[in-house]
């Protein structure tokens, strides 16, 4: 039998999880953006940080980390940082330009 002590720990490590693990999970991942446009990548997950790289849709990317967007109130995006597969370049795209591989947000 858990103690309530050890399922209280149980599952405070398992939501601390769900936020980590599948980023790594995803693969790799796609930009999208309207035909020819520019997606800014920002040196840290705020459109306040400078934008010293670009991507464009259809570049492939793996996700490294994902954290809330706290730029806009009651926002519902995430700031991932992702690593370019070609470039290797790394940097932060806000998610609503990311098609993630395995379908998540």
């Amino acid at each position: 039998m858990i103690s309530k002590k050890n399922l209280t720990l149980l599952l405070t490590l398992l939501a601390l999880s769900s936020f980590t693990l599948p980023a790594f999970a995803r693969g790799i991942s796609t930009l999208k953006a309207a035909s020819g446009s520019q997606i800014n990548v920002r040196t840290e997950p705020t459109v306040k940080s400078s934008a010293t790289q670009y991507g464009v849709s259809g570049d492939k990317v793996e996700v490294i980390k994902c954290v809330e967007d706290k730029d806009t109130k009651d926002s519902d995006l995430n700031w991932c940082q992702v690593k370019f597969v070609r470039s290797k370049a790394v940097g932060w795209v806000r998610s609503d330009f990311i098609i993630f591989a395995d379908g998540g947000e």
